[in-house]
């Protein structure tokens, strides 16, 4: 008879031909081809349990095929939450349940707008987009004021795109409809020249539209006095008619009070009444009696004629006449306001009327700040950059500053020093801010301690009071500066740490905002299901919108729609086309298909996957810490987990992946694959690979982690991530692992049919990569034989107190060996030998532990109620 290491080494010397052989078989073959062309139709615990073929293969490949009839038993550990420690899975002392477990996903699976990494994503982008708005504000500002004096001809200028967007952004002008005609002649004009552009084109132009707007304005106050009119006319035909009505109740009241037994005071109550009545219509029409109203009457209509003469009829003429002037009088004064911005330009520019100028000499330095600080202090939130020129400004004029009058006098002062010490509220004006400046803080008599002191702002009061030298009267003390250089620092740096806090605050809330809508409609009712939903919610659209650097004014909701709807890998798409990378990454940012619809997000890989590659890596990187070094070593082992969590699930490309080196050492790891033995060209080769192909390079490898690793990734043929599959129970990458896994229990199954001792041998090699702890043998029976032979320790070792076990464990068996190949396979070898010597080549124990015991038969109802279950 060959013996156990002869045959354990026969199987391993080249473990892949070994398993390529049982492979061969033609019902592993049937059986695997089965399996992967079906698992991924299965998207219940039911389908799963009714497809015989499916089960069956799923727990011989976790070594539970003696369990297969045990379906109820079976449910129970795959509808288990793995997430609590309470659960059934995770209370069984076999881990093999708790493994199978985790092997299937059974929550259903959801297309979304947006997957929670693409939500992290896209607020990360915003919160950069601000930033970056600041950076580049401040570069627009610099190359304007280079080119700016560089300038020689208004027409070379106006063909900059970046000069002539700063100029006519900073004076209010539409960049995208603006006059080319209009603002070149108010560059070359001089508005005190009678025949200069502005004067002859520019300024009749804006003079005619206010002239229209006038003539406008008197058609629309005809309108609205004819319905005044018509509206004081029917009111006194009212009166007419009414009179005679009200006046003879009157007079029948005044007959009852005359009979016998009348109610005097009631009716004289309904008299007063009626003549209230009277008074209130003869009041509405500004009379005191019935016979003052027909001339009135008579005037009025006079007044309704004119205006008849003049306006079209009542009703839907008159409407389509209001509203068209009113739309007319809107595009008038818009060109009126432009023209006034017309007039700025031409002020501030010193361009020729033929439109040159000398280098230099295009515009002043004065008239240069003033555009630059136009342009900087009219973006849509205050800046660095602003805050910059602000501090700038406040410490040039605060040294000259002698009395409080004069500081409150200067509106840009106040607002820094409100904005200082936090008092931007509008409760908080000028006056407040005297009382406070001339108070003294120390003194209990004080306005400010008399009057403020129960204020939510006192301790900002306080501040500002002790930041300024001024007297009671307002005035400083001979000598005195307003503000100290210490004082004048410590203001400045206050402002610096609250100039933006208004706006810090309304960007939490737009954030809060965008997540709280997008988790409403990241559900099964969820109303994002196409992208003219998405576009239709303002919250999520325009947020995005604003994340990506676009403006949702300037920008139509087809185009987004277009966007949304592109094949980012083809580079005819219509985002590719737009050669603009804000619209690739606003469509990457959400999961739509070429018609609309949802569908499954691009990541390299699930967050399923990523969730697990990052948990195993801890695990194996403190898995035989040593006590004083665990804390060290998982707090590094989170590190590098986190950052994988983080840069994987936004790559965009394979060469991203591998071009990281600190991912790719994550994934080796979190597969039980030692890094340092793996080349990057290795790595090339392995995601160069077909997984369709067994001649493929990953095939050939006798480490079958590699195909697995690469089945985990979702990168197509051009190196680009592809979307996810669909919410099936498995992943690419975990059909991978289990036909594997499969295929090397049915090796281990019919090695062990010939030599129980080899099957031991082969399934603990395999297992020892996730032994982390002596518990972890002694909690799998067939772990604790191989350890119990290869020692020889009696088979009463079970019966100890399991501490007492696990330490005997770490006495003779050092756990980081394990992870070292050479030491492993000595240990394995002493395993064969000891194994020989204690059965002689007969027949053993062994066997009956990996399969699952002798001839008692276990049913469901007994496992499920038996002491399977870890206590608590």
């Amino acid at each position: 008879m060959v013996s156990t290491y002869l045959s354990y080494d026969l199987v391993v010397r080249d473990i892949k031909s070994s398993l390529n052989r049982t492979a061969a078989d033609r019902q592993v073959t049937r059986e695997s081809a089965y399996y992967e062309a079906n698992i991924g139709n299965v998207t219940s615990v039911d389908e799963f349990l009714d497809d015989y073929r499916l089960y069956s293969f799923a727990m011989k490949a976790h070594g539970l095929e003696d369990m297969t009839y045990a379906k109820a038993f079976m449910r129970k550990v795959l509808e288990s939450d793995l997430t609590d420690d309470n659960s059934y899975a995770n209370k069984l002392t076999d881990d093999r349940y708790r493994n199978f477990a985790a092997a299937f996903s059974f929550s259903s699976a959801t297309k979304i707008p947006q997957t929670e990494t693409q939500t992290e994503e896209m607020i990360g982008l915003y919160n950069a987009t601000i930033i970056n708005r600041d950076e580049q504000l401040a570069e627009d500002t610099r190359y304007y004021e280079i080119m700016v004096d560089r300038t020689t001809n208004v027409d070379v200028f106006l063909h900059d795109d970046r000069l002539r967007d700063y100029v006519l952004t900073a004076y209010g002008i539409d960049r995208k409809t603006y006059n080319y005609d209009l603002v070149r002649g108010a560059l070359s004009s001089d508005v005190s020249d009678p025949a200069s552009y502005y004067n002859t084109v520019i300024l009749p132009q804006a003079n005619a539209a206010s002239t229209q707007i006038a003539d406008n304005n008197t058609i629309l106050t005809a309108v609205n006095g004819r319905a005044s009119a018509m509206t004081m006319a029917a009111t006194m035909q009212s009166v007419i008619d009414q009179q005679p009505v009200i006046q003879g109740q009157i007079d029948d009241l005044e007959l009852q009070k005359l009979e016998p037994a009348a109610d005097v005071p009631a009716l004289d109550a309904q008299i007063a009444t009626l003549q209230a009545q009277l008074q209130a219509m003869y009041t509405a029409v500004g009379v005191t009696d019935v016979s003052e109203v027909p001339p009135l009457l008579s005037a009025q209509q006079t007044i309704i004629n004119d205006y008849n003469a003049i306006l079209p009829p009542v009703g839907a003429e008159t409407t389509t006449l209001v509203n068209k002037l009113k739309e007319d009088n809107k595009r008038l004064q818009n060109i009126v306001a432009g023209f006034s911005a017309y007039e700025q330009l031409a002020n501030a520019f010193g361009f020729a009327s033929d439109g040159t100028v000398a280098a230099g000499s295009a515009q002043t330095a004065a008239n240069k700040q003033a555009t630059t600080n136009l342009y900087i202090f009219g973006q849509d939130r205050l800046t660095r950059t602003g805050a910059l020129l602000n501090d700038e400004y406040y410490k040039s004029k605060i040294a000259s500053i002698a009395t409080v009058d004069e500081l409150l006098a200067d509106s840009r002062l106040v607002s820094y020093v409100k904005t200082a010490f936090g008092l931007t509220s509008a409760a908080v004006v000028s006056s407040t801010l005297e009382f406070v400046i001339t108070s003294d803080p120390d003194d209990p008599a004080s306005y400010l301690n008399q009057q403020y002191k129960l204020n939510k702002n006192y301790d900002n009061f306080v501040a500002l009071a002790r930041a300024f030298n001024f007297q009671a009267d307002g005035t400083l003390a001979s000598g005195d500066p307003a503000q100290t250089p210490q004082q004048l620092s410590q203001t400045s740096s206050r402002y610096f740490s609250g100039y933006d806090d208004t706006h810090e605050a309304a960007d939490e809330r737009a954030i809060k905002a965008y997540k709280n809508a997008l988790a409403a409609f990241n559900t099964d009712s969820g109303s994002i299901r196409t992208v003219d939903e998405l576009v239709g919610t303002k919250a999520v659209y325009e947020f995005a919108m604003q994340a990506v650097g676009l403006d949702p004014d300037e920008i139509s909701k087809r185009t987004m729609k277009k966007v949304l709807m592109s094949d980012l890998d083809d580079p005819r798409s219509f985002a590719n086309s737009l050669k603009d990378d804000r619209y690739v990454r606003f469509a990457q940012l959400f999961n739509f298909d070429g018609k609309g619809d949802l569908s499954w997000p691009a990541m390299a890989q699930d967050e399923g996957t990523i969730k697990k590659y990052a948990k195993n890596y801890i695990v194996q990187k403190t898995r035989f810490a040593e006590e004083d070094q665990k804390e060290r070593l998982k707090k590094e082992a989170e590190t590098e987990a986190e950052y994988y969590q983080d840069k994987i699930a936004s790559l965009k490309t394979l060469d991203e992946f591998l071009g990281d080196r600190r991912l790719v050492d994550v994934a080796l790891v979190a597969k039980r694959i030692d890094p340092s033995q793996v080349t990057d060209d290795f790595m090339k080769k392995v995601f160069a690979s077909d997984l369709g192909d067994p001649k493929s390079f990953v095939h050939e490898q006798k480490d079958t982690r590699f195909a697995e690793l690469l089945a985990s990734f979702n990168f197509n043929e051009h190196g680009k991530v592809a979307s996810t599959a669909s919410g099936g129970i498995q992943t690419p990458g975990e059909v991978r692992e289990e036909l594997n896994l499969f295929l090397r229990q049915t090796l281990e199954t019919e090695e062990g049919n010939n030599n129980p001792g080899v099957r031991l041998a082969l399934y603990f090699e395999r297992m020892a990569g996730t032994i982390t702890s002596a518990y972890d043998i002694l909690g799998d029976t067939a772990l604790l034989e191989f350890f119990r032979t290869t020692y020889s320790l009696p088979a009463e070792l079970s019966s100890m107190d399991i501490d007492q076990q696990a330490r005997i464990v770490e006495k003779n068996l050092e756990l980081a060996d394990l992870a070292d190949t050479d030491k492993l396979s000595k240990l394995v070898r002493r395993f064969t030998i000891m194994y020989e010597l204690e059965n002689g080549g007969g027949s053993s124990p062994s066997l009956s532990i990996l399969m699952g015991g002798g001839n008692v038969g276990i049913n469901a109802d007994l496992l499920m109620s038996i002491s399977q279950l870890r206590a608590g």
